[in-house]
């Protein structure tokens, strides 16, 4: 890793510094896994000493460790040979040289020694004797195991030292160095799911972006890195890392690499057989191999990515021959879905023959965690007619989430298999194939027809006693009331439902399934209708049944998630949202990818709604650019729209002409489509005034879907938050009627404006920030500050301003203020741009203050660029008199 790359060890490196530059005997030893950077930090450290002292440097060397002094070889070249085995001639001489580099400067020593685990004992002995006697510093690194020599943890323990152990990077840190790596915003999706894959070692994680962008996988667009799909583990990059490291093994130790790799978590007796105590104990003490779960537990190899290069490295020969050696002493159904992914997958890839019922199992589960070459290669393996309808909806599950949307359908489509006739299918295959028709722009009304003629097709000439009848009938019946849905027919799908409702039995094979989708529909027909308290309960229902079954549900946990999601941002129980969004790619790094975008948009409709603007752009603009790649709950149109809105409402209006510009027709259902229209014309009136307003007004009288409730207060919010003072009546009738912590608070500010009383804005602004919404709760509060002020009353006029700040501090960059009030007033700094700003008139560099503040420089840098705006200054310089002013 690069120096300048360097991120996360700031607090080490200070540490570092200030022990060596400290008089008397000073030694820094830093312990770490392989790739956590002790070296990068070591050759930070060289760096920032080498105008002070002279940097010697040694490299441990397993080759070598056997030899006495041979580390230092390159310092002894002048060393008569009948002294080289004398430890006093050779410090002589190694002092000698370092006189030479000196030069008569009196500079010191730094000795830098790397890989400190692998010195052999004469040398340990040299170094630590310098150090003791105050003639040199030291940095020293090393692994936990097989740990460093005696003689450097000696230093420690008398005190002539610090230890200092590096950690994995955490999401927050790993994010930094990614985006400091590609020199750009990277997707918050894709900057999870490296950091995950690679768990936080920067060396891993600097392969996996050297991979992905070397193989079109990590792409830039608008100026945002996206992944497209799943890092893997066969780059160039990462083989070279893991061969470089495999090569300093010896052959039986590479073997049963190789064995632990392709057949992991392997029991411990069982490679204690197959290659020897010896060599398993030796693999551990150089923490190639770990046990999965404490000591005695099976093996794995230390890292995934690891575990997949070295599968990449086997020959598929010599896969299938240790397959067969070890086949036999593993479990024939393993009892963990890793091990079945595992054992399926090592047999697809060697050729192995695997029975169809375990192929669909994998394929099943595969396809739920989203790793979909997997799925379709083991599903396209089923040879069993009978089962070969699951085994194409596993495939058309994969399709669907790959955006492949005319495969899915096509899958779906043979033998009718989107109705779940055939008792061996998984349960929701017709709503997968409903969402992949609409997906690719079919309209409702064509898809209730061709599923109406599917299920006359399956059903004639059966008597109407045959279960299959009634079965293909209610299923055909649940995508006509998706349909309905989908068109934003909610008082005919009201009606619908209550009958569907009526005609549930518990004894029918497909209950669970119809009950799942019934809760899940009334969730989203609650929700619109302004009840979304009891539209999460709906939804909550739903999710604990597909908790319970699932088992044989396909696409089941997208359809209701979503729905559940919406009802909790209706509702403003942001915590709510954020489970259900954060369950939605649970379980899989590929789940961050394939539904990243249309989780950022709905969270960014959360921070809206909360008052966070700018935060809100700057999730919903990458969002933007991920659906374009990906967007299975078709939300593209949505998450433009408020992307758009969100960067004309915090200034940028470049990012929104842009954004305005590429708005596309979408086919998302009509509740989607009809808030993200919502959000285009107040995004409108923002840019250009008088051109989105009016049509706003109009909407609720000429039509029927935006006068239902969950839209209506939308609409009227936006209308309040643009100035028009017309919709303060409506909020407050509106929100009368409907349930949860947002239409409440919008309610009680409605409630004040219309009062006029200072504390009725205090009242309001309270229930506003106790509801996580700072932004309308700060315009109340500033809103209760300027009446109180009017009407004479300070103390209460200054407590007022006072929660105002407080709601402003906590929005972070998000500045909300009421539009009808003074315009020309300047717009203050938040809390944290006073103290940034503060600290950067006092003279400290943007790195000073972000170590005494413990924030990155980037975010030190973003916030002095923001207050540059709000002071009308474009220059550093020109802080201290904007200030002072």
């Amino acid at each position: 890793m690069q120096a300048e790359h360097l991120v996360g060890r700031d607090a080490e490196l200070d540490l570092a510094l200030d022990i060596l530059r400290q008089e008397g005997a000073g030694a820094v030893l830093v312990v770490a896994d392989p790739g956590i950077g002790k070296t990068a930090l070591a050759d930070e450290i060289a760096a920032r000493l080498a105008a002070d002292m002279v940097v010697m440097r040694v490299h441990g060397s397993p080759a070598l460790s056997a030899v006495p002094f041979g580390v230092l070889a390159p310092y002894l070249l002048d060393l008569p040979v009948e002294q080289a085995t004398s430890p006093v001639a050779i410090l002589r001489e190694f002092w000698s040289q370092f006189e030479k580099r000196r030069g008569g400067e009196g500079a010191r020593l730094l000795l830098v020694v790397d890989d400190a685990h692998d010195l052999d004992e004469g040398s340990t002995q040299i170094l630590a004797e310098l150090v003791t006697a105050g003639w040199a510093r030291l940095v020293a690194t090393g692994r936990p195991r097989p740990g460093l020599p005696a003689a450097l943890l000696q230093l420690w323990y008398d005190g002539l030292a610090e230890r200092l152990e590096l950690h994995p990077l955490d999401k927050e840190t790993a994010t930094e160095l990614v985006e400091k790596t590609l020199g750009g915003t990277v997707m918050a999706s894709a900057a999870e799911v490296l950091h995950a894959v690679s768990e936080g070692n920067p060396l891993l994680l600097r392969c996996l972006i050297d991979d992905s962008r070397a193989d079109g996988n990590l792409v830039r667009r608008n100026g945002v890195w996206l992944l497209t799909r799943e890092p893997s583990g066969s780059g160039d990059n990462l083989a070279e890392v893991v061969r470089n490291r495999v090569l300093r093994t010896s052959e039986a130790e590479r073997e049963a690499l190789f064995v632990i790799a392709l057949s992991e978590p392997v029991p411990a007796a069982l490679l204690d057989a197959e290659v020897g105590r010896d060599t398993v104990r030796a693999l551990m003490d150089n923490r190639l191999v770990i046990p999965t779960n404490g000591p005695g537990s099976p093996l794995k190899i230390w890292h995934p990515m690891y575990s997949e290069a070295l599968r990449q490295i086997v020959s598929p020969a010599r896969s299938l021959q240790i397959r067969q050696r070890m086949v036999q002493h593993l479990a024939v159904e393993p009892t963990t879905a890793e091990g079945l992914l595992r054992m399926v997958g090592w047999a697809l890839d060697c050729g192995a023959d695997v029975e169809d019922e375990q192929l669909l199992q994998a394929a099943f589960l595969a396809a739920k965690l989203l790793q979909n070459p997997l799925a379709v290669a083991a599903a396209g393996k089923v040879r069993s007619e009978a089962l070969r309808p699951r085994a194409r909806a596993v495939m058309a599950m994969a399709s669907y989430n790959d955006g492949d949307y005319n495969s899915a359908v096509e899958l779906l489509q043979e033998g009718f298999g989107f109705l779940d006739a055939d008792p061996l299918g998984p349960s929701g295959a017709g709503l997968l194939w409903a969402a992949a028709r609409s997906a690719r722009g079919d309209s409702a009304s064509d898809i209730v027809a061709d599923a109406r003629a599917a299920a006359k097709s399956l059903t004639d000439g059966s008597p109407a006693s045959d279960p299959m009848v009634a079965q293909v009938q209610r299923h055909a019946w649940a995508l006509e009331l998706a349909a309905l849905a989908h068109e934003g027919r909610y008082g005919e799908l009201h009606e619908g439902l209550d009958s569907f409702g009526e005609g549930l039995r518990t004894d029918e094979p497909d209950s669970t399934m119809n009950r799942i989708f019934l809760l899940a529909m009334q969730c989203e027909l609650l929700t619109v209708d302004g009840q979304p308290g009891q539209a999460l309960d709906a939804g909550r229902e739903a999710l604990l049944l597909l908790e319970e079954h699932s088992g044989n549900l396909l696409y089941f946990n997208d359809f209701v998630v979503v729905r559940y999601a919406m009802a909790a941002l209706e509702s403003g129980d942001w915590s709510a949202a954020d489970a259900a969004l954060d369950r939605h790619a649970a379980g899989s790094a590929m789940g961050l990818i394939t539904f990243g975008g249309d989780i950022q948009a709905l969270r960014g409709l959360a921070l809206l709604r909360q008052g966070r603007a700018e935060h809100a752009a700057a999730l919903l603009t990458p969002a933007v650019e991920a659906l374009r790649v990906k967007d299975p709950q078709l939300l593209r149109s949505l998450g433009n729209a408020l992307a758009f809105y969100a960067a004309a409402k915090s200034g940028n209006t470049a990012l929104a002409q842009r954004l305005a510009a590429e708005q596309v027709p979408g086919t998302g259902g009509a509740y989607v489509e009809a808030l993200a229209g919502l959000f285009v014309l107040a995004g409108q009136e923002l840019l250009n005034k008088g051109s989105g307003l009016q049509k706003l007004r109009d909407l609720p009288e000429t039509d029927h879907l935006h006068a239902l409730p969950g839209l209506l207060l939308q609409n009227l919010v936006l209308r309040a938050e643009l100035g028009d003072l017309r919709a303060t009546e409506a909020i407050r009738e509106t929100a009368s009627h409907m349930a949860g912590a947002w239409a409440a608070g919008w309610q009680s500010l409605a409630a004040a404006q219309l009062d006029g009383a200072g504390q009725g804005f205090v009242n309001a602004g309270n229930l506003l920030s106790a509801a996580g919404m700072p932004g309308p709760a700060a315009a109340a509060f500033d809103k209760a500050a300027a009446t109180f002020d009017a009407e004479g009353k300070r103390p209460e006029a200054r407590q007022a301003a006072v929660m105002r700040d407080v709601s402003e501090a906590s929005l972070g960059d998000s500045l909300v203020r009421d539009p009808n009030t003074d315009a020309d007033r300047p717009v203050p700094l938040t809390r944290r741009e006073q103290d940034i700003v503060a600290l950067a008139v006092s003279g400290l560099t943007d790195r000073q203050i972000a170590e005494k503040l413990m924030v990155s420089v980037r975010t030190v840098e973003g916030h002095l660029y923001r207050s540059y705006a709000k002071l009308g200054i474009r220059r550093r310089e020109d802080l201290g008199a904007a200030v002072r002013h």
